[in-house]
């Protein structure tokens, strides 16, 4: 035999040992074909590491057949020379090589191909999942060889643009394919920036409508990059397409709701100027007349029917509230946005100039902070301000001196974007305080809706105007206005307002 021939040979090992220590596994088998047939050929030498990775210790004297199972369709070893095939016994990957030694001998190689199996499961696993993903969130990726003018199109590409790989095979794609499904619309567009698609240094971003291959049209947000291939050195462009036709129709009904309501809203203003304004004249009279009914008839006039005048004119004067509170209302959202530098401190001073004779009637304890100049409406500021103190001064409590504080402190940008407004401006925040009857957080949303009251007429006078002046005001200047009330202890307001409106 061949294994004894290095017998006389002076090594220190023996070839045994040298084939022990190999980690591919060796397998000599013999077999007579004209007798028995290629499976049942036996195995008469085996190294250490066919032993491992068939997970059978003593393999001398076993047919292919008991080796690898009857199921192997051993065909394929005669015909082809190898196969991958993994043994029952350890779980080992092993691609099989037969190499023929003479007529009736040959040898196996088993060399272990689990971690490339591994991969292969990994990458065909990330391949689902990427195709998953790609079915799920309607996008496809493409890579473009520019110079050789090759495509390669995902999973997700070819069912965006309405074919299969089988009715459109790789090899058939070019830039005719892809354009034939653009919307006639948009061809002269897209074919135009496709020209120049190497000049794109950066991301290149591109929307457009195609005509998928089923006739269903479709919005495509298309973003790539130029890159250089490793292995070929052509110049490529890499892409992915996603296909937002369903945001596209969303935002087209959004856009139509927003302008029917901002048309709406305009006919609502209108409405509300012009009938609280007509309103005025009948009013006027009602109380013209009403005065001189009242100086004329009141020494003739029984306890009752002065009651019912009285009602008259009460009611008549609520009613003339209203509509001031009511056109100071379409003053403050019909008014254009325009800004200047507005030195609050002034409109502070001339706010509690105006409420001069409230406070000092309430003996009321008003401490300012200095505040600071920003781009503001200086008349709009003026609303804010005499709604948020004279309400402060309103809602008392009874032998309580009402004590009202306003501080102003810049609002930092962990706040910035917790409340998710734009970091590149500064915004200030002024804190107005006061001890009064307060109210439960509860009804903190309602407290700025117009009309509403928390509280009856019967105790406190007022149309429920004011604080929705003072949110369309901050709102109008790209601000922020919160309200927090404890029940018998004060209501606390937070104005967000931006220093600049640039």
């Amino acid at each position: 035999m061949i294994f004894n021939r290095l017998k006389n040979q002076l090594y220190p090992f023996s070839f045994h040992e040298i084939l022990n220590a190999s980690p591919t596994g060796f397998l000599v088998c013999g077999s007579d074909e004209e007798v028995m047939p290629f499976s049942d050929s036996e195995c008469f030498y085996a190294n250490n590491a066919a032993s491992r990775l068939t997970g059978i210790s003593d393999l001398e004297g076993l047919t292919l057949k008991s080796i690898c199972g009857a199921h192997v369709d051993f065909n394929i070893l005669r015909e082809s020379g190898f196969f991958n095939f993994q043994f029952t016994k350890s779980g080992i990957w092993c691609r099989i090589d037969k190499s023929a030694i003479d007529e009736k001998h040959n040898l196996y190689t088993l060399t272990d191909i689990s971690a490339e199996r591994n991969v292969e499961a990994q990458l065909a696993h990330l391949q689902k999942l990427s195709a998953e993903a790609e079915e799920t969130m309607e996008f496809g990726s493409w890579i473009w060889d520019i110079q050789d003018a090759r495509y390669k199109w995902t999973e997700g590409m070819y069912k965006l643009m309405g074919y299969t790989p089988e009715s459109l095979p790789m090899e058939k794609l070019s830039s005719a394919t892809f354009k034939k499904n653009i919307h006639p619309d948009d061809v002269e567009l897209i074919s135009e920036k496709l020209k120049n698609v190497l000049s794109y240094t950066d991301a290149y971003i591109l929307e457009f409508r195609i005509l998928a291959e089923d006739g269903e049209e479709k919005y495509l947000y298309v973003r790539g990059h130029n890159s250089i291939d490793e292995v070929t050195g052509h110049n490529i462009s890499i892409g992915t397409a996603f296909n937002v036709t369903t945001l596209r129709e969303i935002q087209s009904e959004l856009e139509r709701k927003v302008s029917d309501l901002n048309k709406s809203n305009e006919d609502l203003e209108q409405f509300a100027y012009v009938a609280s304004h007509d309103l005025q004249e009948p009013l006027r009279k009602i109380t013209s007349f009403g005065e001189r009914l009242e100086s004329k008839t009141k020494d003739i006039l029984n306890q009752e029917q002065k009651v019912y005048l009285s009602r008259i004119m009460s009611a008549t004067g609520r009613m003339q509230k209203m509509i001031n509170n009511l056109l100071e209302f379409s003053r403050v959202t019909g008014t254009l946005n325009v800004f200047e530098k507005t030195d609050l401190n002034e409109i502070l001073r001339s706010t509690v100039s105006d409420l001069e004779v409230t406070i000092q009637q309430k003996q009321a304890v008003i401490a300012l902070d200095k505040l600071p100049v920003i781009d503001a409406n200086p008349s709009q500021m003026s609303q804010l301000f005499i709604n948020l103190i004279s309400n402060a001064l309103k809602f008392t409590r009874p032998e309580t001196i009402p004590v009202i504080s306003l501080h102003v402190t810049e609002l930092s940008v962990a706040e910035v974007l917790k409340r998710k407004m734009p970091v590149e401006k500064n915004y200030i925040k002024i804190i107005l305080k006061d001890n009064g009857i307060g109210f439960s957080n509860d009804n903190a949303s309602r407290i700025f809706t117009i009309f509403q009251r928390l509280r009856g007429r019967s105790e406190y006078e007022g149309a429920g105007i004011g604080l929705s002046v003072c949110k369309k005001v901050v709102e109008s200047h790209h601000g922020n206005i919160e309200a927090f009330g404890i029940p018998d202890h004060g209501a606390t307001f937070e104005i967000i307002l931006p220093v600049s409106q640039n």
